[in-house]
């Protein structure tokens, strides 16, 4: 086995070099028991995710690719570093010369997982930090230089680690965002129905702002413990349900009936509102995600959501800084004509766009 030094440019890189271990196929086999079904993780259309024990002792994981290389993933990931992803420990090449990763493991499921099939639902306080904490992992990807753009944020890509912090992974579809790369300007549209950006219809669609629409999509579903797409309900799409509460000032009826909902009607009202700036149909509107991150952390200040016991303390109390985007929200949402002028489009061009997301 060998090591491959990475530096890069980035900006979210650590200061000193990391290395991206080289394995063998022979030690990646012996890792995960042949790859036994007894080890698998879980399963996609790319391919299998095991649970690997190496000879140092060290628990990882290793993602085994049905059919697509996984070039790409291993070019984006070799070149970011950072607490806030699944970071890329090293790769391995079978006899067909597919390449296998070996990524950080991350313990405790998914926020999928943690949002639908937990018995005990999460806490306000807890939601509101793992929406913070995979906003910042976005802003990450976005801020590095080239931009990295994800193309699959979704609560199955955001792994919870063992001190239960949320972390973003599964970069396959990811791209860099260079306008003068062949592959950013051939690559077709991709991702997953519900979470998918209607903009985003060409590869000369693609934009940050992607990235954005599905954060709020995901943001939604913290918000309401509901699925992005889940044809059990009507309406199916979580926008197509969500939004229209919101436009009406009914910001208490989205949040998630099986926990109390959080206390200061501000942050109820605040944190909706981002949602659905995040999913405006018209991107040029949609907030940067170092917006939603700074907006975010700022809200996780309040008492509402911080479990500070006394009810009489706000947002100044505990040093609150409003940011732009919550001014602007306060602007927009002073009476319900205001709130509809927060859709980038009249309703019936807004109906028109979300279904789209349906199926």
């Amino acid at each position: 086995m060998g090591y491959l030094s990475c530096k890069t440019d980035s900006s979210v890189s650590t200061s000193d070099p990391f290395q991206i271990q080289e394995f063998t196929y022979k030690d990646l086999q012996l890792a995960t028991a042949n790859f036994s079904d007894s080890k698998l993780l879980g399963r996609g259309s790319h391919g299998r995710v095991y649970k690997a024990v190496l000879r140092s002792g060290r628990l990882v994981a290793v993602k085994k690719p049905s059919s697509n290389d996984l070039d790409n993933e291993i070019d984006i990931l070799s070149s970011l570093h950072s607490p806030s992803l699944v970071n890329l420990l090293g790769f391995s090449t079978n006899s067909l010369g597919r390449r296998l990763l070996v990524v950080e493991f991350m313990s405790n499921g998914t926020l999928f997982d943690v949002l639908h099939t937990n018995p005990r639902p999460p806490s306000w306080p807890r939601r509101l930090r793992l929406a913070l904490q995979t906003a910042t992992a976005v802003q990450t990807l976005h801020s590095s230089s080239p931009p990295v753009i994800h193309r699959d944020i979704k609560s199955a890509n955001v792994l919870i680690d063992r001190n239960l912090n949320a972390r973003l992974g599964d970069f396959g579809l990811a791209l860099r965002c260079d306008f003068d790369d062949f592959r950013l300007r051939s690559t077709p549209p991709a991702g997953t129905m519900g979470y998918l950006d209607p903009c985003y219809v060409t590869p000369e669609n693609l934009s940050t702002k992607t990235d954005v629409f599905s954060f709020g999509i995901l943001l939604l579903e913290i918000i309401s413990g509901r699925k992005a797409l889940d044809m059990a309900n009507s309406p199916p799409s979580v926008v197509d349900w969500a939004i229209p509460l919101i436009r009406k000032g009914k910001f208490a009826s989205v949040y998630d009936p099986r926990v109390p909902a959080p206390r200061d009607a501000r942050v109820r009202k605040m944190v909706a509102v981002v949602a659905a700036k995040c999913v405006r149909p018209c991107r040029e509107r949609r907030p940067s995600m170092k917006e939603v991150a700074r907006c975010l952390g700022e809200l996780s200040k309040l008492n509402s959501w911080n479990g500070l016991s006394n009810p009489c303390i706000t947002g100044e109390d505990v040093g609150i800084v409003e940011t732009p985007l919550m001014k602007n929200h306060r602007l927009e949402l002073g009476v319900r004509s205001n709130l509809m002028e927060l859709m980038a489009s009249p309703k019936s061009q807004i109906r028109a766009k979300t279904t789209n997301l349906r199926f």
